[in-house]
């Protein structure tokens, strides 16, 4: 077995930077093991040659038996050398099996580990234009076919080189003119496999792109079980899924055609170099050139060993499937990281909490700049509630903050650190954020509870459970906290699963605090509850409030008003009523406490 640290560096080959080539990566996962890969070759190699020698102790019997005498102690001798052969056969595939249940779960753990970290360490953008189906999909095709190359198939690409390097040996030995007919014929076979190899690898790369649509589809359509059931979909999703379906099944037949005709030509090859043997077999053995056994071992073994060749020809054309298929798991899984640490980025240290935006700039486009030369100052401790239609900007203001895009020009400083100069983990790990929609992991609801610091103890879990108001649920559940709440939390309602967001974020207990309508879903009781638990805690934090419910911002210090991408109004509520604005229309225009819709201020204008 490897060293923990040489295992902890090939971890950490994928999860940090893109590979040049999947030989590099094989190389990376493989290189701890050598003198397993050294031993795995070494019993391959014996394997591959086992028939051969079978067919050579074969020959020498029959020559042995055709003599007059028989030699009894030759015939013993080579008998027993069959018997043993046998045996060192068997020793060496349970070798084999033994070393690969020994590093192959190891290799595919460590593999499937880097590709998780390393898909955890893209971008937004990533997970908005990538279905999470198809990613899921690609790390098992990548592992299962990695394993399947380190297993399997050079294991058998080994035995058969093996092989065919003794065979054109042993029959040189016997006459030149069966080994050089061999050799050519093999040369041939092999370069032509190898040339048509990269049209079957490209076949391949194009049925794994469909075979990963068609999983990113059914994995998008099951998540939004409720949607085709609440709509009455599930033939439209049928007839939706069936394009997919279609195109999968063109891949594979396109792929299959082409292997038909190729594989029907490279058994004809075989049946000209076998016309061929067995013709000069005849005339040598009528010349008495050759010997019966001779003649056996040179027919066996050619048949034997073109039977292999283009076993081993099949062996590459896998080979270059499995390897496409590598490669396209690669390029989905290694999309370029827009968000990237500088080298050696420090942690950021966040004291007092003040936030600063100085000219930032942002397209998500070039041709559609959003934010153009703004520039901010948050005090810190300040109250901040942020307002405006859909569309105007408050999500972009707050991802921006939260570094999940990098702005184009500008800097955001965190009490004078740029936040693109610093560890963007030790930045998300000082901001906690309670969204409107919290995602939830189909596990227990304590461990639910504990993501917000997995250090925590139950005592202190429920503790931020009972100032969220999620205790009184957490005791009527069949195993209190023990509980799996379901895929994105769907056992518990809407306003439950609000609270066990509130709750992360309150044992979080990070410096700074944004609210995402964090109480949109709740009861008004639990809503007032919990609002007061939040001014609480909001206390010592700079905490910004995006809300369309405008009058949860009465009591914030200042209230930023976007449109287009832009601050247009900054003040205190009583200011911007003021100020008759834009918030004072947003205010006036308010039915039960809620901003209109925006074909609502179309209408007003």
């Amino acid at each position: 077995m490897i060293g923990k640290s040489e295992a902890v560096k090939s971890f950490h080959f994928l999860a940090e930077e893109p590979p040049s080539s999947i030989g590099k990566v094989f190389w990376s996962f493989y290189k701890p093991y050598k003198l397993s890969v050294i031993a795995l070759t070494l019993c391959a190699s014996i394997v591959g040659i086992y028939g051969l020698l079978n067919a050579f102790f074969t020959k020498i019997l029959i020559d042995v038996l055709n003599d007059s005498p028989i030699n009894n102690k030759i015939v013993l001798a080579f008998s027993i050398f069959v018997v043993m052969n046998f045996e060192m056969h068997n020793i060496c595939w349970r070798v084999i099996n033994y070393i690969n249940l020994r590093i192959v779960p190891v290799i595919k753990n460590h593999l499937i580990q880097s590709l998780f970290d390393r898909v955890h360490n893209q971008s937004e953008r990533f997970f908005q234009e990538t279905l999470g189906g198809a990613i899921a999909n690609n790390i098992m095709i990548m592992a299962e076919n990695f394993e399947r190359i380190g297993s399997n198939l050079s294991i058998r690409l080994i035995r058969s080189a093996a092989q065919l390097i003794a065979a054109l040996i042993t029959m040189y030995c016997i006459h030149p003119i069966f080994s050089m007919a061999l050799l050519i014929w093999t040369l041939c076979f092999v370069l032509t496999s190898l040339r048509f190899s990269k049209k079957i690898s490209n076949l391949a790369n194009d049925l794994a792109t469909a075979q990963s649509h068609v999983a990113g589809r059914v994995v998008d359509s099951i998540t939004n079980f409720s949607s085709v059931k609440l709509f009455v979909r599930r033939v439209f999703e049928g007839t939706f899924i069936k394009k997919s379906l279609n195109q999968m099944t063109e891949m594979f037949q396109k792929k299959e055609r082409f292997l038909i005709k190729f594989y029907f030509f490279q058994g004809f090859s075989i049946t000209c170099l076998v016309g061929f043997i067995i013709y000069f077999l005849i005339r040598f053995k009528i010349s008495d050139l050759i010997t019966v056994g001779d003649f056996a071992f040179i027919l066996g073994s050619t048949l034997y060993v073109t039977e292999n060749v283009w076993s081993g020809t099949e062996l590459i054309d896998q080979l270059n499937e499995a390897w496409g298929k590598c490669r396209h798991s690669l390029k989905v899984i290694f999309s370029p990281v827009e968000v990237v640490d500088k080298k050696n980025a420090p942690p950021l240290k966040v004291k007092a909490g003040k936030i600063v935006f100085d000219r930032v700039g942002f397209h998500y486009t070039p041709d559609r700049p959003f934010f153009i030369n703004k520039s901010l100052t948050i005090h810190s401790g300040q109250k901040v509630g942020v307002v405006g239609y859909s569309g105007s900007g408050k999500s972009t203001f707050i991802n921006l903050l939260l570094r999940l895009y990098d702005v184009t020009h500008g800097q955001i400083l965190v009490d004078g650190q740029n936040i693109q100069s610093v560890d963007q983990n030790t930045l998300r790990s000082c901001i906690g954020l309670i969204p409107q929609n919290p995602s939830l992991f189909h596990r227990t609801l304590m461990d639910n509870i504990r993501f917000g610091r997995v250090s925590a103890s139950d005592e202190e879990v429920i503790e931020a459970a009972k100032k969220a108001h999620v205790h009184e649920f957490a005791l009527q559940l069949p195993r209190g906290y023990h509980s799996l709440i379901g895929e994105q939390g769907v056992k518990l309602s809407g306003g439950e699963r609000q609270r066990v967001a509130i709750a992360r974020v309150l044992l979080k207990n990070a410096p700074l605090l944004i609210l995402d309508e964090a109480t949109s879903q709740l009861d008004a009781v639990t809503e007032k509850a919990i609002k007061e638990t939040l001014f609480e805690v909001m206390k010592e934090k700079t905490t910004l409030i995006i809300a369309h419910r405008l009058s949860t911002l009465l009591n914030m210090d200042r209230i930023l008003v976007f449109d287009n991408g832009k601050i247009i109004e900054d003040g205190s509520h009583e200011d911007l009523l003021n100020k008759n604005g834009h918030y004072k229309s947003l205010w006036d225009a308010q039915i039960g406490g809620f901003l209109p819709s925006v074909q609502s201020k179309c209408m007003t204008k």
